[in-house]
């Protein structure tokens, strides 16, 4: 699930991170601009793990330069068999930590609510007729089709709007000795506030953060967004006619008055003041209208590229699975919030039949590189749960035993239980001899094991063309390096729609060349076999030769 994060953080890296250096860039953005940029990129993360399971994946290779060179050569014999079922069944999984970590990252601001709720309840409507008839007339000039509730607190708190669907400006309770300058100022800003609908979009964006709170940047966002919301009353206050010098001097007057509640747009925060004042101080400049277009169409470009551009490292044709990214990413997401898993499971024995304690396994999703890690129990049992659906390859090791590899392809609630027996280990035995003489430079390669064509177990054919895509396995590096070469054979059950459900490893001189063996086959996809018109499922043996060329 690390790996998973890891993705997600780079991907979502990608979208914050073009966002605020779009606004940096384009300086002549206004602040509502540059807060429309900001906005959009945190509905844009909202809308990315729906784009990751609808658009195509993209695969952009890197060739890497490889030294000498090797062949793989893969020869397949099929028969005809039922293979093992699945057994499937509804899995119940707890919410797992990201969840957990999202919920309570919202607890602050579901207290400070609370307590906003309980202090504007303390505050009674108004009654002045000045102050109703001034914000009257300020709707009107503002486009405002009904005026907000007019309320004053018993404190000295920071004049501030609340409440999201029905909205009110609150106001301290030395409201009534303000001069008329005061008055509009304030009665501005807060409704500049209510007709940009700011405080549903920080809300909203508050819980886009707390969805993605191992992200940094959209935490730092969230503060942005919010300093460019305030920038964008400021500069509407000053578009009704308030001259900028004055509205500057009662903006500090204001800040160094009242107290400011949390969880409200007041008027004042300290945070970012001085940067508001510098902004409403300078002078006029000409701003492109154009650059906020071209500003959200390179940030739309972007989310679709890191919702569908996957980069590998050889260059290999896209994976037949589809959607890989769909099928990874979006169904972890699915997995995390705890609406769908999958269980891989089962008990290990040996030879004997006894069963195999304290065994490590290993479980490995090759798309996402994602790795999990258990022991087995007294009675030879383990469980890997709450799994996204993929394909991933089981290792299992136990001391004096040969490692098992086993491959399995799970959908969503599904749950997998194998019997499984580890064979015993081959034993090495090392002898040193010392001679005079000097060393050959290139080390003697390994004889790769002759190829033998095996019977058919039970009779009937299946001829090439049933394999209708076919990636090459990949010779891989440390095999190259440590001049590993030798034939990986394997047994794969073919499901009805052509599809690999199981592959066991036969035998292998290496667990490098095993693995690559099984992240290729495991991307085939066969043309179903019919049986008197009907698919059925087959086993085929797949023997794959790595052979190193000086």
């Amino acid at each position: 699930m690390l790996s998973l994060m890891a993705n997600l953080l780079i991907r979502s890296s990608l979208i914050l991170g073009a966002a605020a250096l779009l606004c940096r860039l384009c300086s002549p953005l206004r602040p509502k601009q540059c807060h429309a940029i900001l906005l959009a990129a945190f509905a844009l993360l909202f809308l990315w793990p729906l784009l990751a399971a609808v658009l195509p994946e993209v695969n952009i290779p890197f060739v890497l330069q490889r030294a000498g060179s090797e062949s793989v050569t893969v020869q397949q014999f099929v028969v005809n068999r039922r293979a093992a079922p699945i057994t499937h069944g509804l899995l119940v999984s707890p919410a797992v930590l990201w969840a957990a970590i999202a919920f309570t990252t919202l607890i602050p601001l579901a207290l400070a609510q609370l307590r906003l709720r309980a202090m504007v309840s303390l505050a009674q409507r108004c009654e002045d007729g000045n102050w109703l008839s001034l914000l009257n007339e300020l709707c009107a000039q503002l486009g405002v089709a009904s005026a907000p509730s007019l309320l004053i607190h018993p404190d000295l708190i920071m004049p501030m709007v609340s409440g999201v669907l029905q909205p009110s400006i609150v106001l301290p309770s030395d409201c009534h000795s303000w001069n008329d300058s005061r008055r509009r100022i304030v009665l501005l800003h807060e409704l500049a506030h209510i007709v940009r609908k700011d405080l549903l979009s920080q809300r909203f964006a508050r819980f886009i953060a707390a969805a993605w709170w191992f992200q940094p940047l959209a935490w730092g966002s969230l503060n942005f967004l919010r300093r460019e919301s305030e920038r964008a009353c400021d500069e509407l206050v000053i578009a009704s006619g308030v001259r900028p010098s004055d509205y500057a001097a009662e903006l500090l007057s204001i800040a160094q008055s009242f107290m400011v509640h949390r969880s409200s747009l007041a008027m004042a925060r300290p945070d970012g003041l001085e940067i508001r004042l510098q902004s409403i101080l300078q002078p006029e400049t000409n701003r492109s209208t154009r650059l906020v277009a071209v500003a959200l169409i390179s940030l739309t470009v972007v989310t679709v590229a890191a919702a569908a551009v996957t980069p590998s490292l050889n260059s290999q044709p896209l994976s037949p699975r589809g959607h890989t990214l769909k099928h990874t990413l979006f169904a972890g997401l699915l997995a995390s919030a705890g609406l769908t898993a999958a269980t891989i499971g089962g008990s290990l024995y040996d030879p004997s039949g006894a069963a195999v304690p304290n065994a490590k396994a290993l479980l490995y999703d090759p798309d996402t590189n994602t790795k999990f890690e258990t022991t087995t129990a007294p009675d030879g049992k383990f469980t890997f749960e709450a799994l996204p659906a993929g394909q991933y390859i089981l290792r299992l090791q136990s001391p004096g035993f040969a490692t098992l590899f086993r491959e399995f392809n799970v959908k969503a609630d599904s749950k997998v239980d194998r019997g499984l027996t580890l064979a015993l280990g081959k034993v090495q035995e090392t002898v040193n001899v010392a001679a005079e003489g000097a060393p050959n430079s290139v080390a003697p390669a390994v004889t790769p094991a002759p190829t033998v064509n095996k019977r058919l177990r039970v009779g009937g054919n299946v001829e090439q063309m049933n394999l209708v895509t076919k990636v090459q396995p990949i010779y891989p590096v440390a095999a190259k390096v440590a001049r590993v070469q030798g034939s990986v054979t394997l047994e794969m059950v073919v499901s009805k729609e052509g599809e690999p459900l199981d592959l066991r490893v036969l035998s292998s001189p290496s667990d490098d060349l095993t693995q690559s063996a099984l992240e290729a086959v495991r991307q085939w996809r066969y043309k179903p076999t019919l049986l008197n018109g009907n698919p059925v499922e087959v086993v085929t043996d797949v023997l794959v030769n790595y052979t190193l060329v000086n």
